[in-house]
């Protein structure tokens, strides 16, 4: 992969079909980044990030993860 460009953040709460998606622009200046999802409902919530470079070239998805959010 080239410089990279992007981040793709997918998340939702079924883990086979992230619906929801959050794309983090200039990932080179933000290479140590972090990057908060706001106004979850409760239960359970899996993410996977892809990066992107200037090409276009995409990774595969990071293994998928998850977090309970509690009211």
């Amino acid at each position: 992969m080239g410089e990279l460009d992007r981040y793709v953040i997918r998340y939702g709460q079924d883990a086979d079909e992230l619906s929801e998606e959050v794309v983090v622009t200039n990932a080179q200046a933000e290479a140590e980044m972090s990057y908060e999802v706001s106004g979850l409902d409760t239960g359970t919530w899996y993410f996977t990030i892809q990066v992107q470079d200037t090409n276009g070239l995409i990774s595969e998805p990071s293994d998928v993860v998850s977090k309970s959010i509690r009211s």
